[in-house]
C-alpha cells in the first residue's frame, strides 16, 4: 500500500505562516501593561472551607445549613451540631430537627463511606436517620473532597445489634 504525502509540505508551510497569527490574542499594539506580580495562593492543609453542614427539616423537606467551624474533626463537629438542633435564627426560619440531643459518633471513614454509631433516638424516626446520614455524608465528603451523594453511611445501634446503610438523597 502506498501513502501519498504530496499535500504534507503545503500543510506544514500554511501552519508555519498562519500559526503565529492565531496562536495568541495579543493585537498589533502589543500587550497591555501588567499589574502586580503573581503571588502564590496559600492553601490550608486542613479543610477548604471553614464550615460544616448540618441537615434540618423545613416545610420544604430536608435542608442543608452551614455552620462556621475550624478544627481537626469536621465530621465529629457536624454530628455534635446536629444533636444540638437548629439555633434561634434557624428555628425562626421554620427549621426543626427529629434527631435526639445525643450525638452519633463516626468511628471510621473512607473517601466514599462512613461507619457511625447512633443512639436509639435515631432509630425511632426515619427523618432523624435521614438527618444523620446526610450530615455524616456531607462532612465526610467535605473532608475527603468527594460528593456527599456517593458517600455510603452505615449506622450501627449503640444499645442493640443491627445496622442500617444509606446514602444522602435530600
Amino acid at each position: 500500500m502506498k501513502h501519498h504525502r504530496a499535500g504534507l509540505p503545503a500543510t506544514v508551510a500554511a501552519l508555519l505562516l498562519l500559526g503565529p497569527l492565531s496562536a495568541c490574542s495579543v493585537g498589533d499594539a502589543g500587550p497591555a501593561p501588567a499589574g502586580s506580580p503573581a503571588v502564590a495562593a496559600h492553601v490550608a492543609p486542613s479543610r477548604p472551607a471553614a464550615a460544616v453542614h448540618v441537615y434540618f427539616y423545613s416545610s420544604q423537606g430536608l435542608e442543608r445549613v452551614s455552620r462556621p467551624y475550624r478544627g481537626p474533626d469536621p465530621v465529629g463537629a457536624a454530628l455534635r451540631q446536629l444533636a444540638q438542633g437548629p439555633d434561634t435564627a434557624e428555628r425562626a426560619r421554620g427549621l426543626i430537627s427529629y434527631a435526639p440531643h445525643l450525638p452519633a459518633v463516626v468511628t471510621a471513614r473512607g473517601t466514599d463511606s462512613a461507619q457511625a454509631f447512633a443512639p436509639a433516638g435515631y432509630w425511632a424516626s426515619r427523618p432523624a436517620m435521614r438527618q444523620l446520614v446526610c450530615t455524616a455524608a456531607d462532612a465526610v465528603s467535605a473532608a475527603e473532597a468527594t460528593s456527599p451523594h456517593v458517600v455510603k453511611v452505615t449506622v450501627h445501634r449503640t444499645a442493640k445489634t443491627g445496622t442500617a446503610t444509606g446514602v444522602c438523597t435530600p
